[in-house]
């Protein structure tokens, strides 16, 4: 979310209402689907505790992301800029302000850790769509059994690193459901690719999930592990991006990993004082933050590797 500015003639909880509806008029204008994730709805539908969100999530359906995303740049939003680490690692979505709004869009392809094609869970995720009226205007939004499924995938990224999403996560376990929406719930599972990814956290709510034992061992469910296993820790991201990376570009990515340039450093670290000294200073902190979680994100990707050569034919995991 943008730090406050003068200029900004909405207050939070104005700008997120009438975003949702803003966004929603400009996709209906343009025969776009979209489904709006997490925000007010989770509240409305009792998944979580009222608070006022930060951003807008939008999901859309993937042939009509690009033309979306056009589309709300030509009205005077532009992209929010990212250090060089959170390009490579967001490619699933772009975040996109407004100088004179208080708060971010955040338009995503598709949704991390549905490991089936985007637009075949976008598909099963409308299929199970609901309206919530937000600014006068209703807003398409998964209904109460398909938010189980964004808010579990959204927590798991974050619970170790913000006590609310953990919270949130021991929450939703004990969310009553009736025997019909543990039948949706595990049918929704499937379709989304969720089956893997949420296996657990399903299965503790009493829902009859089976994991689909290609989504087992493919490569996106290894990731999905890593990433939850290292906490999704900075120093993860720098070893998944240089594992993918080639050539010149891994050189590249190794020296923003130990050095990162004045732009990377004060768009990470905002608050950092743009002195030499300040930015001396705010790598050393950078150093210590990477050191603590180097070893978590170090056995996160060693046991991916591990599974990846047993994987064919190999003992299953579990």
């Amino acid at each position: 979310m943008p730090a406050h500015d003068p200029a900004q003639i909405l207050a939070l909880h104005s700008g997120v209402e009438l975003g949702h509806a803003w966004v929603q008029q400009l996709a209906d204008d343009l025969g776009i689907r979209v489904l709006f994730l997490k925000g007010p709805a989770l509240a409305h539908q009792g998944l979580r505790d009222e608070h006022v969100s930060s951003d807008v999530d939008v999901l859309v359906e993937p042939a009509g992301f690009d033309r979306l995303c056009h589309e709300i740049l030509s009205r005077g939003w532009r992209e929010r800029p990212a250090p060089l680490i959170g390009k490579l690692t967001s490619v699933h979505s772009r975040t996109l302000l407004h100088d004179r709004w208080p708060c971010d869009i955040d338009v995503h392809r598709h949704y991390p850790g549905m490991l089936t094609e985007p637009a075949s869970a976008f598909d099963a995720l409308w299929a199970q769509r609901d309206r919530l009226m937000l600014a006068h205007s209703a807003c398409a939004v998964p209904n109460r059994v398909a938010n189980i499924i964004v808010l579990a995938l959204h927590s798991l990224r974050g619970t170790e690193r913000q006590a609310r999403h953990a919270a949130e996560l021991e929450h939703l376990r004990r969310v009553p459901l009736t025997p019909a929406e543990r039948s949706v719930l595990a049918e929704l599972a499937t379709q989304t690719g969720t089956t893997v990814t949420l296996f657990d956290v399903l299965t503790e709510m009493g829902v009859p999930v089976v994991a689909d034992p290609l989504e087992q061992h493919s490569a996106r469910a290894r990731r999905w592990r890593e990433r939850v296993r290292s906490g999704s820790y900075g120093s993860y991201f720098w070893f998944a991006a240089l594992r993918d990376a080639r050539g010149v570009e891994r050189l590249r990515i190794a020296g923003e990993a130990v050095w990162p340039n004045r732009r990377d450093l004060l768009l990470s670290r905002p608050e950092t004082v743009d002195t030499a000294l300040g930015r001396m200073a705010a790598r050393g902190r950078r150093w210590a933050r990477g050191a603590r979680s180097l070893p978590r994100a170090v056995r996160a990707i060693s046991r991916s590797a591990r599974m990846d050569s047993i994987d064919a034919g190999g003992p299953r995991w579990n």
